[in-house]
């Protein structure tokens, strides 16, 4: 019986003709090049034989692609064509990348390495004694043709490693592919879209492939094409192309048993034979170029050597070894009285236990990519000897249960993430420090998330009952059908992507005095010594020379535009040239930002409460508090920002006033500018951003109105568009006056000749270094803040300012944030979107900037991610937030108590927070409440522990050790 509603009666009448087929096409390459005089070298090298296998190998995976995909070409070419388009685009897009990514040395080095050696010694001397290749025979066969290509062409350096890459990336291209093939086969055409999407464009599958370098993509194409297969009944197919994968990397070894169960429950007994033939002959043909000078069972050799090459607990797995016996250790060290490696291997009994009783229950096809996701996760969270990238095939056996399933949607999403930071801080870890500490606590965070995930997935998913066909749509296939819900119905506000806003809150004279309060606080925290320490901080070494430059006409070259620096040459035109008078600027901006934020969060979410939290954590992040109280450029950038926000949510309450809706699109305008004119780069997020949604605020208004002459909706768009960037073009070329005022220009020709010295300016200092630097990836978690000033004396008090924010808020907002994007996949709303998209967008920029990046670079990022935790604090005090995403928040304050208050009083102290929660849960009103007061009761203790730091207050020694809460080494390191 088939496992595709839209091919049963597409299956072709023999499951051996492709094998006849490659065996005869075989023979007659061999009898043709017999002929050929040079066919004796050939044949010593395995020249010929590997030229052979390699077709036929090839071949295999070629034919089992084109099998699948025949039924959905024959009834939906078009969208198969579509989707190669789209896959087609997003390949050339990651090859032409590739370049600013140098992958992770050892690995590629390795690979151009072999890539060279098969290319010029041939398969038979490949695994000469004394070489060291740990990798099976097939990707060899990749990277030969790799190489060949690499010496036809002479190509070298970038270009040759881009070469060597490209077999990965071809994987890629076709895992993703053959993942829309199978959905779309299904009956499912938004869900195979968005499958597809999920593999091609997934954080953790782009970094092992683009940024690391590594060859994943290549196994899991292969073991996702037998599981295929086995679905379709191809035996022998799925067989054949389980033998390919196990020769790509071992590990494919995990999914033997459950093909082999499945095989054995559904087949007659001469089935079994083919299927093994199959198995043995695939893999005879694909070891025997390299077997020449070599025992019969060298491969056992290999295999068993690879795996005692690395017999430590786990090598950078973050998973149940890593947390039970640390990382890197060896795996004869014994827990309980047993070695971690008889315990790990152990425990897969059980694993596989379990999922045999799983696949006896229901052998249909949600449980054979159930249980093959689970075996390749299991093997991953309970063996030994496990690499940080073994959890890559998990995430494309996900996908088509996350594209049925809410839970599985929610596990991919949370794997992506886990397995995105275990291979990026990997990475970061072994290109500087060497080893990651034994004990890492954030590896050991992430490994008891992990550890989580998998108990949630075997308790929730072990019984038949929770598939999506037996249970109804669910997953992103749910998710689809409400959009499509709600995009048919436009006569119905709440059915709409962007819902109908109620009307802003009433200004009451609460408003006035909370407000005056937050701004009150928010002053005397910004400008008390302000002037403390009288001397340069920082980066104040190039923005106050370059403002005194402003004032004594001295031109200089800086790649940021004017306003910020501006602001602080207005501080020493007015006040003097000394520290305070610096300052004064950024602390008067920094001040109001508080101000604008309770606006803006009162506008967003129609709520005091939020509003005010929103701006009392703005008032209390030690980022905000550094970059107000020193002569920097951020804060400037940011509070305009801040501002265009509140005019774009202001714009969306005006609907009924369109002469002030047009007064505000100019204020919107002169904000953009000014803030496009205080920093390089990422004012360019802004801009695009807040006019992305006044475009989709009148699309979406024009939709429900239901305006039937497109050029009156194009007209609106037009006009708002064009009256937005004409206005900010003025004031963003306004912001270079005082060029033209000194006689610095003469005209817009030397506007365009900045942006040309600027381009230079940033290729001179791409390679530059700085101890401080931090990449963008760690940014969410504040691994690597900047001493923006120290004053360390041998004996006494020390003092600093830290350029660290507040680690409870700091935190809670990665986790506010995970929440609102989970909310916006369920029903995109406006703040929503506009929250999770401006999140992402503003640290997306900096990936492909190579320059040296710092922390403070996210700070546009966690406003919004502050205004998100504001947001959901008021949901949980409402009673509005599930009981998932008030855990979620509690989840954030554990390492704030285990690192504040030490592993005994801060788990008693988490735990009696979380008892005390659970004893609630039977009222949903209070318990909500709680984790509100916790939590922001915690954020302030934070402020007041570590206001210190901020603003360069003397402090014990003792005391500044027992904040600096990470000492690395490596990035890991707030010192």
């Amino acid at each position: 019986m088939s496992m595709l509603s839209l091919d049963i009666s597409d299956r072709h009448e023999t499951t051996n003709r492709p094998f006849m087929i490659f065996a005869v096409a075989a023979l007659a390459l061999v009898t043709a090049a017999a002929a050929f005089p040079s066919a004796s070298n050939l044949i010593d090298s395995g020249r010929l034989a590997g030229i052979i296998s390699g077709c036929v190998l090839l071949g295999i995976i070629g034919y089992a692609i084109c099998y699948f995909a025949v039924p959905l070409v024959k009834r939906s070419q078009s969208d198969l064509n579509n989707a190669l388009l789209i896959l087609g685009a997003i390949w050339f897009a990651k090859l032409a990348i590739i370049p600013l990514f140098p992958g992770f040395g050892p690995d590629i080095g390795s690979y151009q390495a072999w890539a060279g050696r098969i290319a010029s010694a041939g398969p038979a001397l490949t695994y000469a004694h004394g070489y060291f290749i740990d990798y099976p025979p097939v990707y060899l066969y990749a990277l030969w043709a790799a190489g060949a290509i690499v010496r036809l062409t002479g190509a070298a350096g970038t270009t040759a490693r881009v070469i060597v890459e490209s077999p990965a990336l071809i994987a890629d291209l076709l895992l993703a592919a053959t993942t829309f093939i199978y959905l779309r086969r299904l009956g499912y055409l938004a869900g195979a879209y968005a499958g597809m999407i999920m593999v091609a464009l997934n954080p953790a599958m782009l970094f092992d492939s683009v940024v690391w370098g590594q060859s994943d993509s290549v196994m899991t194409l292969v073991l996702l094409l037998s599981v295929i297969a086995t679905l379709e009944d191809q035996y022998e197919l799925a067989w054949g192309l389980a033998a390919i994968a196990v020769l790509v990397k071992p590990q494919a070894l995990a999914l033997l048993p459950v093909l082999g169960l499945w095989t054995l429950l559904r087949c007659q007994w001469r089935r079994w034979l083919t299927a093994a033939m199959a198995f043995i002959a695939v893999g005879i043909i694909a070891i025997a170029p390299f077997q020449r000078h070599h025992p019969w069972n060298w491969i056992w050799l290999l295999y068993a050597a690879t795996a005692a090459y690395y017999h430590e607990t786990s090598v950078n797995a973050f998973n149940l070894m890593a947390l039970i016996a640390g990382l890197r250790h060896p795996d004869s060290i014994k827990i309980v009285g047993i070695p971690v490696f008889d315990l790990g291997m152990g425990l897969l009994v059980p694993l596989y236990a379990f999922i045999a009783w799983v696949i006896w229950r229901a052998a249909d096809r949600r449980t054979l990519f159930f249980a093959s996701f689970l075996v390749i996760f299991g093997f991953f969270m309970l063996a030994p000897r496990m690499h940080e990238r073994y959890l890559y095939p998990t995430l494309a056996f996900l996908v088509p249960l996350a594209i049925e399933e809410p839970v599985m949607l929610a596990i991919f999403a949370i794997l992506t993430l886990t397995c995105l930071f275990n291979l990026a801080y990997v990475k970061y870890t072994l290109e500087t420090v060497v080893f990651l500490n034994g004990r890492d606590w954030l590896a050991m965070t992430v490994s008891a998330i992990n550890l989580l995930m998998f108990a949630i997935v075997v308790s929730e998913h072990a019984g038949p009952g929770q598939s999506g066909e037996r249970s109804g749509m669910g997953g992103v296939v749910s998710m689809f059908a409400r959009l499509r819900a709600a995009t048919a119905s436009t006569s119905e506000a709440e059915s709409t992507q962007i819902e109908q806003s109620p009307a802003p809150l009433p200004w009451l004279q609460i408003d006035t005095i909370v407000l005056g309060l937050l701004v009150g606080g928010a002053a005397v925290v910004r400008f008390w010594h302000l002037g403390r320490p009288p001397e340069i901080v920082f980066d104040e070494v190039h923005f106050v020379a370059q403002a005194r430059h402003y004032l004594r006409s001295e031109p200089f070259l800086d790649p940021h535009p004017p306003l910020a620096k501006l602001v602080i040459a207005a501080g020493i035109w007015l006040f003097g040239d000394h520290p305070w008078s610096w300052r004064v600027g950024n602390a008067a901006i920094g001040t109001a930002l508080v101000g604008i934020t309770y606006l803006l969060g009162l506008r967003m979410f129609r709520s005091r409460l939020a509003g005010a939290m929103a701006a009392l954590f703005i008032a209390c992040d030690g980022m905000f508090i550094v970059d107000s109280r020193t002569a920097v450029i951020d804060i400037v950038y940011v509070t305009l920002a801040a501002v265009s926000y509140l005019l774009l949510f202001r714009f969306r309450d005006q609907r009924a006033a369109p002469v002030k809706r047009r007064r505000t699109l100019v204020a919107m305008g002169a904000a953009l500018g000014l803030c496009v004119g205080a920093k390089l780069y990422i004012p360019a997020i802004t801009f695009l951003l807040v006019l992305g949604f006044v475009l989709y605020v009148i699309w979406s208004e024009a939709r429900r109105a239901r305006l039937s002459a497109p050029s009156i909706m194009l007209k609106r768009l037009l006009g708002a568009g064009l009256l937005v960037s004409a206005v900010s073009a003025i004031f963003y070329v306004a912001t270079f006056t005082p060029h033209f005022a000194l006689g610095w220009w003469g005209g817009i020709a030397d506007l365009f000749h900045y942006y040309k010295d600027v381009m230079w300016y940033e290729r001179s200092v791409t390679s530059a270094t700085h101890p401080y630097s931090a990449p963008w990836w760690s940014w969410p978690l504040m691994l690597r803040p900047i001493a923006y000033w120290q004053n360390f004396p041998a004996t006494g008090d020390v003092a600093t300012i830290w350029g660290g924010g507040n680690p409870v808020l700091w935190w809670g907002a990665l986790a506010a944030m995970m929440v609102y994007f989970a909310r916006t996949l369920e029903r995109p709303k406006l703040v929503l979107s506009f929250l999770v998209i401006g999140y992402i967008a503003y640290l997306v920029i900096w990936i492909p900037i190579g320059r040296t990046m710092f922390l403070y670079h996210y700070m546009p990022s966690v406003y919004l991610a502050y205004l998100a935790l504001a947001g959901l604090l008021a949901d949980c005090w409402s009673g509005r937030a599930q009981v998932l995403e008030e855990a979620s928040l509690i989840m954030t304050l554990f390492p704030c108590c285990m690192l504040a208050l030490g592993y005994v009083v801060g788990g008693l102290v988490f735990v009696a927070i979380v008892v005390a929660y659970v004893a609630v849960l039977e009222r949903p009103l209070i318990h909500g409440r709680i984790v509100c007061a916790v939590f922001v009761g915690a954020a302030m203790a934070a402020f007041v522990y570590f206001y210190p730091l901020w603003v360069a207050m003397p402090i014990a020694r003792a005391g500044y050790y027992a904040r600096m809460w990470f000492q690395g080494p490596g990035l890991r390191n707030w010192i």
